[in-house]
């Protein structure tokens, strides 16, 4: 049996998934864009325990503090653009006996979606968990405050000031 693995960022659809889900409120892409700086300062410097791609671990208190929800990431996703003939050249894979599969970072919500559009079964899928409404439920107010005083702070931030950024993130 054949097998071929696809990213879904990329090769499936063309959306990146976590700054198009910042972009549901207000500054939000600005927001994503400093973040995934931080993330990129942090795998130049091998920290250690860190992994690159990690921005859709550091973007999760904004969405909870901005209440987005499962719902809005699935919307979200069958909004997303498909890469054209992606859908058919799963079809054309699997119908010449290739087992196809999908294995992405993207949110759970937003890859099962996709991948369900361009006609790969969910149990050939391999992405991130994440409980989004659960985490929604648990977020107190004091928290919620902390996440809105940060991100004022970013918004203040000016592109390429790397060091300020690492500094203030790094107590973050």
């Amino acid at each position: 049996m054949n097998l071929i693995f696809f990213d879904l960022e990329g090769p499936l659809s063309p959306q990146d998934n976590a700054y198009e889900l910042m972009k549901l409120f207000p500054q939000g892409g600005s927001i994503f864009e400093v973040i995934s700086r931080y993330d990129d300062l942090l795998a130049l410097e091998n920290r250690e325990d860190y992994e690159p791609g990690d921005t859709l671990a550091l973007i999760v208190p904004f969405l909870i503090c901005h209440g987005v929800s499962e719902g809005d990431i699935a919307r979200l996703a069958q909004r997303a653009t498909l890469v054209d003939g992606a859908a058919e050249l799963i079809a054309s894979l699997s119908s010449s006996g290739w087992k196809v599969f999908c294995i992405s970072t993207s949110y759970e919500q937003y890859a099962r979606h996709i991948a369900q559009r361009v006609g790969i079964s969910p149990e050939n899928l391999a992405c991130t968990r994440f409980p989004l409404d659960r985490y929604l439920s648990l977020a107190r107010k004091e928290d919620l405050a902390l996440v809105e005083g940060i991100e004022h702070e970013i918004i203040k931030m000016k592109p390429g000031d790397d060091e300020s950024m690492k500094m203030r993130f790094d107590r973050f």
